[in-house]
């Protein structure tokens, strides 16, 4: 008996491990048990509790593994519809991207341990610090946020004009660190500390406060600024659909807009990425023949940018404005591209790898960040997964060379590699944090599923379905002036890696001082 409850206890640090892995996921965006997020860490800290950090390192990789791998299932999707892998080597290929995904919460966990033992700091505030910097520094090709869990909760997300995305993840970890430094004093029958629960409760005041007076002063200026209408046009075509009938494709969208614009007097439509495989070979003059038919409407689209550079033809995911005329406006040419999906690392040394991926082309990334000029309007255009990246929206939102602000976002996008997943409503709501931190309407148009029109505030205001054919229109605002994200970037990811590494220095100092 007494070797069976060795076993036991020997185990239940990996159970907790996996428990907080599932919570995670399951509270994650497409779960949306966002209740969830606020405890997924409460069994991870009681687990690496009594641990040397470098066992809580193994023990917080599990818990990534676990919820990484729940979570982007849709990886498997990805490698199938990509390379054309087997499934057991895309499920492989899960598990891989689960590991290293997982190294953010096996890194939270060795460094939080870490200063925690050494330092005796309070891990409410060591927690929430060391994720936020971890989060921030350790590099991913899709970066994940755990505060776009919280993104149906206005009132907590607002800060996001201040702290970009990472306050709101800052907040998700200290509930959760607050929550079990309670549970442990009270397991151990010490005093619940009042001053640290004050200090709490303050804050997500603080935070509720903050929230409710700029939802209401962003609706304002929203309702006083000049609209723009726009429609959207989501012709339910996956990426097979381009190469085998791009033709079609290409016809699908124009029928669809000219009736769009029969039925409402719109501004502009918008198409989105690669939309019936357009290609141009100029920036600028007009279109070519036949690209938009009779519209008479302007319009923003992808397109295939073919450009020579260094006795070469290079191609540009590019988006494209034009006018109802057909004249090119201006273009944007995708800068962060898709590892695997747009190039393969290290297919210039060996070409041969290309072949491994029946619908990947060659891409070149761009190299302007300018707005669009609509009229009297600016427009921030991005392509794909960059929206996802706030240093490159807000790299973007900086107006290029002469600091001309835009005044909206615009996003096209192809998700349909990920097939019925969870992954297109990840990658909206990943992408909705821009438009409060930088307090701007997103309009994101997708082939497949799914398009949405983001208020300032952050909300989904208008969402098309998910693999459905369908048009969507919204009056957006054009609003002006910058936010303090805007102008000071991650700051707060800043100051807790600077708080972090001094953590971690004074733990290893006093550790060597204490063998010495």
């Amino acid at each position: 008996m007494p070797r069976n409850s060795n076993v036991i206890r020997a185990a239940l640090p990996w159970i907790a491990a996996i428990t907080g892995g599932v919570l995670q996921f399951l509270g994650f965006v497409g779960f949306d048990l966002f209740y969830l997020e606020w405890i997924f860490l409460v069994p991870v800290l009681w687990a690496i509790r009594d641990q040397s950090p470098g066992r809580a390192f193994f023990i917080g990789w599990v818990a990534g593994i676990v919820g990484n791998a729940g979570g982007s299932y849709w990886v498997i999707q990805m490698f199938q519809e990509f390379t054309g892998m087997a499934w057991p080597f895309a499920c492989l290929g899960l598990l891989l991207f689960a590991a290293a995904y997982g190294i953010v919460f096996a890194t939270w966990a060795w460094a939080t341990r870490l200063i925690t033992r050494d330092n005796c700091w309070n891990v409410a505030w060591v927690s929430p610090v060391v994720w936020t910097a971890v989060e921030k520094f350790c590099p991913e090709i899709f970066p994940v946020y755990l505060g776009a869990s919280q993104y149906n909760l206005s009132h907590l997300t607002q800060i996001a004009d201040v702290t970009g995305i990472l306050g709101v993840t800052f907040l998700t970890v200290y509930i959760n660190s607050t929550l079990y430094a309670v549970i442990e004093r009270y397991l151990e029958k010490r005093r619940i500390a009042w001053r640290q629960v004050t200090v709490f409760t303050a804050f997500v005041a603080v935070v509720m406060i903050y929230g409710e007076v700029r939802i209401r002063t962003v609706d304002r200026q929203a309702s006083d600024a000049g609209k723009l209408t726009v429609g959207l046009i989501q012709t339910n075509r996956g990426a097979s659909d381009r190469h085998k009938n791009p033709e079609n494709l290409l016809r699908e969208h124009q029928e669809m807009s000219k009736a769009l614009a029969g039925a409402v007097a719109l501004d502009l439509i918008v198409w989105p990425e690669d939309a019936g495989r357009v290609n141009l070979t100029s920036r600028e003059g007009p279109l070519p023949p036949g690209v938009l038919g009779d519209l008479r409407t302007p319009v923003l689209f992808g397109a295939i940018l073919q450009l020579w550079r260094s006795d070469m033809v290079r191609d540009y995911n590019t988006a494209v404005l034009a006018d109802g005329t057909g004249r090119i406006l201006g273009t944007y040419e995708k800068r962060v591209l898709v590892p695997f999906g747009e190039y393969i690392p290290f297919g210039d040394t060996f070409p041969w790898l290309y072949a491994w991926s029946p619908y990947l082309n060659r891409f070149w990334p761009g190299e302007g960040d300018e707005p669009l000029r609509f009229g009297k309007h600016l427009l921030s255009v991005s392509i794909c997964y960059e929206d996802i990246f706030p240093g490159q929206v807000r790299s973007l939102m900086r107006g290029g060379r002469d600091h001309r602000i835009p005044d909206a976002m615009f996003n096209l996008t192809n998700d349909s590699w990920y097939g019925k997943t969870i992954e297109p409503m990840q990658h909206l709501v990943l992408a909705s944090f821009r438009a409060i931190e930088h307090r701007r309407a997103l309009v994101r148009s997708t082939n497949t599923g799914i398009s949405a029109f983001v208020d300032p505030v952050g909300r989904l205001v208008k969402c098309s379905g998910l693999w459905t054919k369908e048009t969507l229109v919204d009056r957006i605002p054009l609003m002006r002036g910058r936010t303090v994200y805007a102008v000071m970037g991650d700051w707060i990811a800043w100051v807790c890696a600077i708080l972090a590494i001094f953590g971690i220095g004074r733990a290893i100092r006093r550790a060597r001082v204490s063998r010495s």
